[in-house]
């Protein structure tokens, strides 16, 4: 089976700092001390509650570490962090200025680049190549990202003498909120402190794999991390029907690639740059190769104008 796969690049905020700190001062005359429950923080920036716009900008807050995560699954609420209540109250100038430099270094790829290219960075053809030659970014996501990126440090006022501080060894991340999720639910996939999904998809089945559970997706065969998984409605809120358990495809032993064992995937690149990957169980051989072409040519004939047909039949008659 022929499948279409999008790119995906390296995640980033998609609104720069400045953006991301006006966001920051409407969620707290919203809700103030309040912690605001994930799924309502739409409210702070007139957006529909449970928007996909709603999680992406409360993701962009979150890489910039102006808000943290407490709770999981339905439970999950969003705090302010202590750096962004600093910010807040503070009277001085120069006690938010430092603030904000912090916060500009808090994305991972802003603090990656900062460190190759500091204020004064490279022309953007430059720029251009190398985020998308030798870091895997798609055209359009390296375009947005020098825009977030000036913005950002333009903002912050950051400057080459400007030093980054780099966690030291035994310093521990911080560990990602325990999800309950469950096949059926209506989830995104956030990587980075950023959502990757246009809009949110259903879990069709969650595996084990070496001692760790991985979670697939409606319309992808890639396995996620289940600490990537942010639930966005219970299957059982949005009124699933009960065969839905029974049309879920079973669980396959899959590799965290997403190949499951025993298959083979090639991959094609067709005019436009876009990826086609081809997917079938065993090994390549003959056979399997004039099957697809079989398949191939009546889907051709399916898809073809019928009028060729009709002016034959027309002669015919």
């Amino acid at each position: 089976m022929a499948e279409k796969t999008k790119d995906r690049s390296p995640s980033f905020p998609f609104i720069p700092l400045d953006e991301a700190i006006k966001r920051l001062q409407a969620f707290e005359q919203t809700f103030g001390r309040h912690p605001a429950p994930a799924a309502k923080v739409g409210l702070a920036w007139g957006m529909k509650e449970s928007s996909s716009q709603a999680f992406q900008t409360l993701a962009a807050l979150r890489s910039f570490g102006l808000v943290r995560y407490e709770g999981s699954a339905k439970d999950r609420a969003a705090f302010l962090t202590d750096d962004a209540r600093t910010y807040l109250r503070a009277q001085q100038e120069s006690v938010k200025s430092e603030v904000l430099k912090k916060l500009a270094l808090e994305p991972t790829q802003v603090k990656k680049f900062w460190l190759v290219w500091g204020a004064d960075r490279p022309p953007d053809p430059v720029c251009l190549d190398d985020l998308v030659l030798k870091h895997a970014f798609t055209d359009s996501a390296a375009r947005n990202f020098l825009k977030v990126y000036d913005t950002t440090i333009a903002f912050a006022g950051l400057s080459d003498s400007d030093t980054v501080i780099e966690p030291s060894d035994d310093e521990e991340a911080e560990a990602p909120p325990a999800q309950d999720v469950k096949v059926g639910d209506l989830v995104q996939i956030e990587i980075g402190g950023a959502f990757q999904l246009v809009e949110p998809k259903r879990i069709r089945a969650i595996q084990e794999h070496d001692g760790q559970d991985w979670v697939f997706i409606e319309g992808s065969e890639t396995g996620f991390e289940m600490s990537q998984i942010v639930l966005q409605e219970p299957a059982a809120a949005a009124k699933v029907p009960p065969r839905l358990a029974l049309e879920v495809e079973p669980p396959r032993t899959l590799a965290p690639s997403g190949v499951p064992d025993g298959w083979s995937e090639e991959t094609l690149i067709d005019d436009e740059g876009d990826e086609i990957k081809i997917r079938y169980r065993g090994k390549a051989s003959v056979d399997r190769y004039e099957f697809i072409r079989d398949y191939l040519s009546f889907k051709i004939g399916r898809l073809k104008p019928k009028t060729a047909k009709a002016d034959n039949d027309g002669q015919q008659g």
